[in-house]
């Protein structure tokens, strides 16, 4: 049951790993690096660790990194890569309406 844990965490840094460099992650730096650490646990964490869930923690933190530094990449092209923006622009991306473009009615409340 721990080596489908350890198995599940790999393949999910892998998984971010491919979606950060947006290809093969097999022979690169990284995953050669992961791949070396998970093999120098892989007999037991208590082994080498200090303490014992602390290759779990190394792999979640590794992974909570990478997923972070993906979703910082999206929002930073999408709100601050383009420049100067127009008004319209702006008030759409708030989710207002320009005073010359129809508003948008609320549903009326039902009184009960």
């Amino acid at each position: 049951m721990a080596l489908t844990g350890a198995l599940k965490q790999l393949r999910g840094i892998a998984s971010e790993l491919r979606q950060a460099n947006v290809g093969k992650v097999q022979g690169t730096q990284g995953m050669n690096y992961i791949m070396n650490e998970f093999r120098k646990h892989s007999t037991t964490q208590e082994l080498l660790c200090k303490q014992q869930q602390e290759m779990q923690y190394m792999v979640d933190t590794y992974k909570t990194y990478l997923e972070s530094q993906r979703n910082w990449k999206i929002l930073n092209d999408e709100y601050h890569a383009r420049g100067e923006r127009t008004v319209s622009q702006t008030a759409k991306m708030v989710g207002f309406n320009l005073p010359h473009e129809p508003k948008i009615l609320r549903k009326p409340k039902v009184k009960k």
